[in-house]
């Protein structure tokens, strides 16, 4: 698996609900990190050290807390972009259909949460699918949690800055067009 692969998968991880691989796949995302996006590192870092200090069942109730129960906060793709709608449910059976197409098994989780998307970044080598699915999905989803994040410097808000430091440099359309804001 290539670092920027490996980067992916492992946002993937430390975005998923707080396991006992959190702190691992945080220090090893920090360490890949510095080569390619130093700024990105910084973030990452600060969050493992966080992590480390605040223990894996407190981290459980933050990451709930964080995501769960904060609708503009969540993790959900679909959510983002049609919200509770008939075309979120259409984004869902795409993004099932594609999955299938290329042998991708994506857990309990639904579909379109952005730790399935990372992982399924991190394997498939079709940018057809895969960018325009970054470019048009994640990014937009990510400007709205930075935003709902826009008074919280740490926790995970300290991920969703790293992960945003982390596209803008690393996926080419996104550093050629920037990322759209209204």
């Amino acid at each position: 698996m290539d670092d920027r692969r490996r980067l992916f998968h492992l946002f993937a991880q430390v975005l998923e609900y707080p396991g006992s691989s959190l702190l691992a796949s945080a220090g090893e995302c920090a360490r890949r990190l510095e080569k390619s996006c130093p700024e990105a590192a910084e973030y990452m870092r600060a969050f493992a050290a966080f992590a480390e200090g605040t223990g894996l069942d407190r981290m459980e109730e933050i990451y709930t807390r964080t995501f769960d129960i904060t609708p503009t906060a969540n993790l959900y793709v679909g959510y983002h972009l049609f919200g509770e709608s008939f075309k979120r449910g259409a984004f869902l059976v795409k993004l099932q259909e594609a999955y299938e197409a290329h042998g991708f098994a994506f857990g309990p989780e639904l579909a379109d949460h952005l730790s399935v998307i990372l992982r399924f970044v991190s394997v498939v080598d079709d940018p057809l699918f895969v960018d325009p699915l970054v470019e048009e999905g994640v990014l937009p989803l990510l400007e709205k949690v930075e935003e709902a994040f826009k008074e919280s410097s740490g926790g995970y808000a300290l991920v969703i800055s790293s992960l945003g430091l982390f596209l803008r440099q690393e996926c080419p359309a996104i550093a050629a067009g920037g990322l759209h804001h209204d």
